[in-house]
């Protein structure tokens, strides 16, 4: 009975990323730009999200004023509750894209190569970046073609000669929504709320929710349409936990795409305890894998677990790990094994050694690392691209199979509250 209560005083979060957007497409950064706009992919999977959607009871929705975003809002919307007006949609200036005003229409490999070391910067240290707004001259050019020559080692963009007070968009980012939350929380104790945004506001809702401090922001990826899972067991911040982390199945990604040239270690992560019967579906899921390595450790069911899982993988290295499974993990973490090809590493593993891996990889100190909730029969992925790029959690508790959303430990198939 206490443990019911405790369910209808929590609060959830129902995060989703805009769907693909024509800047996406491109390459290009998007910023605060309200140039980008959805594609005809980006509306066909916002569509597909909401009919993932449909199992999820939700109490309201918030979007953030840029069009992307708003766009796959009301095409989630016009599925799960197809009598309800988009005007019921909250639309909030504090979940805006992280603004990168300097950026903003560039591409990605433009910027890699005129802008080295501030991209280095930026990847590296986002708590320290800093830029400036660009000049009049400079604003609303779309493709990195249409720019005039930057000079990369004076560039006014970036060292803010006259351009006023400089600016740090990982910290704006955050302060933003560490005021979105204290504007709503209080406002939806017990209540379930779907907030349809960016994924930079996504990484940035997930941290402050965990503690987790600006200097991770490349750590958690978010992908189109990807959908996380926030829980508030007493509806204030600091009771923040994470239930699910950028499920992408539904829009025909069972894992989601490998980030940074996808390139480097990919860790499977597989709770142990699970019976072989249990994990068809992980089994289904991993079969077009290409697994090089499987880990486990010298348990009787953590050994069976991983034989069944890899079955489909006659070449794959079966390793059963002697010493502690802990000691092996922080070997990974400070000695990542990197290579210029994939390396994909199915570990199993008790539930706290992957709550620990995936702390340390995002910044959650360890003694919270229980605001993790990993579950059984599910996946959760680390991808290590390099060593001049942070590691990334890809996914966490991600399973296949399912028809709608699950949240929480409740099964039943609900119905949307709008009527």
């Amino acid at each position: 009975m206490s443990s019911k209560l405790e369910e209808c005083k929590t609060t959830r979060v129902i995060l989703v990323r805009h769907g693909q957007s024509t800047y996406n497409s491109l390459g290009l950064y998007q910023g605060c730009s309200d140039e980008s706009v959805l594609t005809e992919l980006g509306y066909s999977d916002a569509r597909k999200t909401g009919d993932f959607l449909k199992g999820v009871k939700f109490d309201v929705m918030y979007t953030s004023s840029l069009k992307r975003a708003q766009q796959t809002a009301r095409e989630i919307l016009g599925v799960v509750a197809p009598q309800v007006s988009p005007e019921i949609i909250f639309v909030s200036d504090l979940l805006k894209e992280t603004n990168l005003p300097a950026w903003q229409g560039l591409a990605f490999q433009y910027v890699k190569q005129n802008f080295p070391q501030e991209y280095s910067n930026w990847k590296q240290r986002p708590h320290e970046f800093c830029m400036n707004p660009p000049p009049p001259s400079l604003q609303g050019k779309g493709e990195q073609n249409s720019l005039p020559e930057i000079d990369k080692h004076s560039s006014p963009l970036l060292l803010g000669e006259g351009l006023g007070e400089r600016f740090y968009p990982a910290i704006d980012l955050y302060n933003r929504i560490n005021k979105f939350w204290q504007q709503v929380l209080p406002h939806y104790i017990g209540k379930t709320l779907l907030l349809v945004v960016h994924g930079g506001t996504n990484r940035a809702l997930i941290s402050t929710a965990l503690g987790i401090n600006p200097d991770r922001y490349h750590c958690i990826q978010q992908s189109n349409c990807g959908i996380s899972v926030l829980a508030f067991p007493d509806g204030t911040l600091k009771s923040g936990r994470l239930e699910t982390m950028n499920l992408t199945s539904h829009v025909g990604e069972n894992l989601p795409k490998l980030q940074e040239g996808g390139k480097g270690l990919r860790l499977l992560l597989v709770p142990s305890g699970a019976s072989s019967e249990q994990v068809n579906n992980l089994v289904e899921q991993l079969k077009e894998v290409n697994i090089l390595l499987c880990l486990s450790d010298t348990l009787n069911d953590s050994y069976t677990l991983a034989q069944e899982l890899i079955k489909h993988h006659p070449e794959t290295a079966d390793l059963r790990v002697v010493q502690d499974l802990l000691e092996w993990q922080r070997m990974i973490v400070n000695k990542p094994i990197i290579s210029n090809n994939l390396v994909t590493a199915l570990v199993i593993a008790k539930e706290e050694i992957i709550q620990t891996l995936i702390s340390k990889v995002i910044g959650i100190n360890l003694d919270n690392k229980n605001r993790l909730q990993v579950k059984q029969r599910t996946i959760s992925i680390i991808q290590y691209p390099d060593s001049l790029h942070p590691p990334i959690l890809q996914g966490m508790n991600i399973s296949i199979g399912q028809k709608h959303l699950v949240i929480g430990d409740l099964y039943p198939s609900f119905c949307c509250s709008y009527e």
